[in-house]
């Protein structure tokens, strides 16, 4: 599965701050940059195991892929992030 972010979705830097924001119609959160990090991986393109093995790199597999499992699904209730099946 591939992850990509909705199409009402875009990821963006505050203008005044420069801090990453996930934005979509009348909401926005404020992300932090690991967050913004996963965000900016899911074009669409790459599967789930593939982010989480760029984001992995150092660290501990299992737990960086709980927390991006968490994150995403987090997203997906949202209506933030959307999954293709290819």
């Amino acid at each position: 599965m591939r992850p990509r972010l909705a199409r009402k979705a875009r990821l963006r830097r505050d203008p005044i701050t420069g801090e990453p924001l996930l934005v979509a119609p009348e909401r926005g959160l404020l992300l932090s940059p690991t967050a913004a990090r996963i965000v900016g991986l899911c074009d669409g393109e790459r599967t789930l195991a593939a982010i989480i093995d760029v984001l992995a790199r150092g660290h501990d597999r299992d737990r960086v892929a709980r927390d991006v499992h968490v994150f995403l699904d987090a997203l997906t209730q949202r209506g933030l992030m959307t999954w293709d099946r290819r």
